[in-house]
């Protein structure tokens, strides 16, 4: 919740929106965005101010009445369109025996070629548990962090313990009673709204990172056996490069020039996280010195 503390007031747009969502298994006609000081069935919703970001990142939508309506419960189409959304998704992958003529198939086809659908038996119009929203979930992370590649055999408590979804108390999908990951209740659409939110925040996040990992990578040159480079300098970035020589020892550097000497470097860790946070926005090793080779560890 503290993301939501630090979130600045959204002045929200009037546009018109290019998704839709499934009421009886139809798409609905969109609403625009309410003006700045017009009333919402959200108002004073606790995930108000992520509801209005989704709405103006264009992550969800409004209904024709001009309403959210934040404990909707969600059906599959509604999260993997929302997914795709956060992704920023704009290739697919054709899909065999979906719905004729539904308004979800191009965000089903994205969402295949990610990898968000791996497991995932396609039912668009169906109203999820959270036991099928966090497996959703969890593939839409996976190409996000190498954390997020192994297989579990349930998927809520992760989904509860990355901050996606709040506990709730219920059952697992085996029966065995819980008291914060329950895997058969549904989902709302307030809910799906602070998981895309947070989807969404990384996945810019990621991109800043990125560019700062390679504007780092460019700057290395290697010549006799010397290797130089500089460690960038970026606002709200905690940018660290670590170097473990080959007797065990291990220097760090956070900003401006280094030099070393390659034959000494056991291998070097270069990343990137937002001042304050744990999680990595880029993360790099180099463990073939001389050859620049870097390998992606995020």
């Amino acid at each position: 919740m503290n993301q939501l503390k630090k979130l600045l007031p959204i002045m929200l747009i009037s546009v018109m929106f290019l998704t839709g969502t499934v009421v009886a298994g139809t798409k609905t006609t969109l609403a625009a965005a309410p003006k700045a000081g017009q009333q919402t069935d959200y108002q004073n919703h606790q995930y108000k101010d992520v509801i209005q970001y989704a709405i103006q990142n264009k992550l969800m939508w409004l209904f024709p009445d001009g309403n959210f309506r934040p404990e909707q419960p969600i059906t599959q189409a509604d999260l993997v369109s929302g997914l795709v959304n956060a992704k920023g998704l704009t290739q697919g992958k054709e899909l065999s025996e979906f719905p004729a003529n539904h308004w979800a198939m191009v965000y089903y086809e994205r969402a295949l070629k990610d990898g968000v659908l791996d497991g995932v038996p396609v039912n668009p119009n169906k109203v999820i548990n959270r036991e099928e929203a966090s497996l959703l979930m969890y593939n839409a992370w996976k190409s996000t962090s190498i954390g997020y590649l192994k297989t579990r055999q349930v998927y809520s408590d992760a989904a509860v313990d990355s901050g996606w979804l709040p506990k709730k108390e219920g059952k697992f999908v085996n029966g065995v009673s819980t008291t914060a990951y329950d895997g058969f209740g549904t989902v709302s659409r307030g809910e799906e709204a602070y998981a895309l939110f947070l989807l969404h925040q990384y996945m810019n996040d990621i991109k800043v990172g990125e560019n700062i990992a390679l504007q780092f990578h460019n700057s290395l040159k290697v010549s006799g056996g010397v290797l130089k480079g500089r460690i960038p300098v970026v606002s709200g970035k905690n940018i660290r490069l670590l170097i473990r020589f080959n007797n065990d020892t291990v220097t760090s550097y956070y900003s401006g020039d280094f030099t070393v000497n390659t034959s000494a470097v056991k291998y070097m860790s270069f990343t990137v996280k937002n001042s304050g946070q744990s999680k990595a926005i880029a993360a790099y090793n180099y463990d073939e010195l001389p050859h620049l080779v870097r390998k992606n560890t995020r």
